[in-house]
């Protein structure tokens, strides 16, 4: 697996590009903005998109998932509680900073505990609320990789004053399912650099 990773719109959200060097084929994971940068990373990684994973549903997520979508094909996957985000802008939240993000409904709906084989790479989705209510990450044992979203940073966490926020489902979350992996596992957040279980564990002041 080799993973590029693109900072877009006015929050430089991460969306990565997950590939598989072997098939040429990737996952995009977080398509927030910028469909025509998005679309250079795929063309430099020269793959076919497989799939489009979403670790939630905040418009900063999702702001270029419409286009990026039309542009690959690929179908889109979203937690069970965070469905409505893509087609209600007041539930993505683009409703309260002047925007009206809408798209149409994921073609598939994960859970915890899900096995995604996609572009020739394995995926357990571990449903992590807190920041939203259906956020989930995606866990990658083979690489030992994960991405986030906004459920962690380095060394802080993710919002929990917005709507479906929650700072005690959020702290059990991280505490209960990334914090109970190998130090080593990487984790790519939402936003900012990447870090690791490891790190996290010993420095995050919001865990200790």
């Amino acid at each position: 697996m080799k993973i590029y990773k693109q900072e877009v719109g006015m929050l430089a959200t991460n969306c990565y590009l997950a590939v598989n060097e072997e098939l040429k084929e990737g996952v995009i994971v977080d398509p927030g903005a910028d469909c025509e940068a998005i679309l250079e990373m795929v063309a430099e990684a020269d793959v076919k998109v497989a799939a489009i994973l979403l670790t939630h549903g905040h418009s900063d997520h999702i702001g270029a998932l419409s286009e990026v979508r039309k542009a690959t094909g690929a179908p889109v996957y979203i937690g069970e509680n965070d469905k409505a985000c893509l087609t209600k802008p007041d539930v993505n939240l683009s409703f309260f900073v002047g925007r009206n993000i809408q798209c149409e409904p994921a073609e598939d709906i994960v859970h915890d505990g899900d096995v995604l084989e996609l572009a020739g790479m394995e995926f357990v989705v571990l449903a992590t609320p807190g920041h939203t209510k259906g956020g989930v990450c995606y866990y990658n044992k083979e690489k030992h990789v994960m991405f986030v979203g906004d459920t962690v940073f380095c060394e802080s966490i993710g919002r929990t004053d917005l709507p479906g926020g929650s700072y005690k489902e959020i702290l059990q979350s991280i505490k209960n399912k990334i914090l109970v992996l190998d130090d080593g596992v990487t984790l790519l957040p939402g936003h900012g650099p990447q870090t690791s279980v490891g790190w996290e564990r010993r420095r995050n002041p919001f865990l200790q």
